[in-house]
Formats: structure tokens, sequence, C-alpha cells
């Protein structure tokens, strides 16, 4: 019990370490140096707000702050770490969520990595890590894709291009095996849970994004199209084979801000299929 709360307080003064630095770094967001054997890899905070613009019905407006940072604890050089993160959001329709992550990791050689803890499963690393700005506005082809769980990983890098990850990881009253490849830009992974199967694939470069996932006769597609230097295109859609219907589908358009140093983001007009509704928005990260 002491140990856990002893977690609980370090994962605390983590992330207040976190807002800290958010009102003193400008330019740099990564691999913050804090001490010879703690960095901040990543320092996030995000704002994003819809406006209605045209709608057939009584659509409830969504805006949303988020703020997170992650840690990165070396015990042995090279060998033997623990990584955290604690991200807040907070949205229009939700209570404020707390999302966080306490890992071990292990290097016993340059190609293999075990973790062990609460952390982002195999099939989870296909979805945006919260401390990112790609989580704040996550597709819902993405947010099918599971969060983290209670487990042990194993990653093996093959090669440059290569790598396997295996997993075990507790689902709520059950355990289900992991597995994710990985070869240049494209990954595929899946987990069986309760003769249920969920399949997941991504395939991203610096521009290019799309996602697949089903799960029980539901297929889910998004995908993210430049179109021009500051323009991007992208299409969201979810079919239920069984009942023969789209359960969603979203079109929308995104106008990214030139290169800033320190403020990125973008203008976005969306259409949603089911609520007939147009929106404008603006989304302001770090």
């Amino acid at each position: 019990m002491l140990f856990t709360k002893s977690i609980l307080n370090i994962q605390n003064l983590i992330f207040l370490a976190g807002l800290i630095f958010t009102t003193i770094v400008q330019a740099q967001i990564e691999n913050i140096t804090i001490t010879k054997e703690a960095r901040i890899d990543k320092l996030y905070a995000g704002l994003l707000t819809n406006t209605e613009l045209l709608s057939h019905e009584n659509y409830q407006n969504v805006s949303s702050a988020q703020i997170g940072t992650r840690v990165y604890f070396s015990l042995i050089p090279k060998k033997l770490g623990i990584r955290t993160f604690g991200v807040f959001k907070q949205t229009e329709r939700h209570q404020l969520q707390f999302f966080k992550s306490y890992e071990a990791i292990y290097n016993p050689n340059k190609n293999i990595t075990i973790h062990l803890g609460l952390m982002a499963t195999p099939t989870t690393e296909l979805r945006p890590n919260p401390t990112t700005w790609q989580s704040q506005v996550e597709t819902n082809s993405e947010s099918n894709i599971l969060g983290g769980r209670t487990g042990i990983k194993i990653n093996y890098r093959i090669n440059e291009n290569l790598k396997v990850s295996y997993g075990v990881f507790k689902h709520n009253s059950t355990v289900a095996n992991h597995i994710k490849l990985s070869y240049k830009q494209l990954a595929i992974s899946s987990y069986l849970e309760n003769e249920n199967l969920f399949f997941a694939l991504k395939w991203e470069d610096n521009t290019h994004n799309l996602i697949l996932t089903r799960y029980k006769e539901v297929t889910s597609l998004s995908s993210i199209i430049p179109i021009s230097e500051c323009y991007s295109a992208y299409a969201d859609i979810e079919l239920n084979d069984e009942k023969q219907n789209i359960n969603y589908l979203e079109l929308g358009i995104r106008r990214f801000f030139s290169k800033n140093q320190f403020l990125k983001g973008f203008l976005t007009l969306n259409y949603h299929y089911h609520l007939k509704n147009i929106q404008g928005g603006l989304f302001i990260h770090i």
C-alpha cells in the first residue's frame, strides 16, 4: 500500500513539474533534461474549440483543453528505467479526465525491450499517445482502439525496418494476448478477448495517415490526406456489417498555420452525416 501511494505521489509530482515547464519552455518541448537521470520526453498543452455553423438537430458544441507530460527516469544507464505520464483533459460533455501510465523498461540488448506496468498495449500503440496533439483531435476510428492496460510486453527489433511486439494484458475480468507487426510505416496489431478478435491496421508517414479497425462486425476507417502545403482533407467512417448501415461518418478539411517555433495548430471545417451538422473549429497547441 505504501509503495502504491509512493507511485501516485511520484506521478503527481511529475505532472506538476510538467505544468511548471509549460510556462518557461518556449521552443523545445521534447527531450528536456531535468537531471542526469531524468528527462521530459514530451510536454503538451492544447485547446480545441468547435462552433456550430449549420445544424438540423440540437447539437452541443464541443471544446476541450488538454495538458500532459511524459517523463523517463534512468535507473541503470541504457539498461533499466521508469517511464510515466500524466494527462488532464476537460471537455464540455465530460467531467475532468485523467490518463496515466507507469512502466518499468528493461533493455537486455539493443534489439529487445521488455515493458512491465500500466502502459500502452501493442494494439494501443496504434492510437495517438495522450501527450501528443494527435490525441486531442483523434478520429472516431482511432478512439475505437483500447487504451492502456496493466501487463507485460516484449518488443523485438528484427532489423532496421521490421519489429515484432507481443504482450499479455488484463482486460477487466479477463486476460488478452496482443501481437503487433511493424514494417517501415505500416503497423498491424490484433488481440483476442472473450473469443472476439480485434484487428487494427495503421499506415503513416510525415503527411499521410490511415487507420483501419475491425471488431464484432463493425469496420472503421479514417484517413488524413494532404491536398496542398497548408491544407489536408480527412474522412472518418464506421460501418456495421450485420445491420448494413453507417454508424458514423465525418468529413472535413484542415488549414494548418504557418510553421512557428512555439504555437502550432489549424482551422477546421467538419460535416457530420448523422447530425446533419457543419462545424467550424480552431485548434492550438504547443
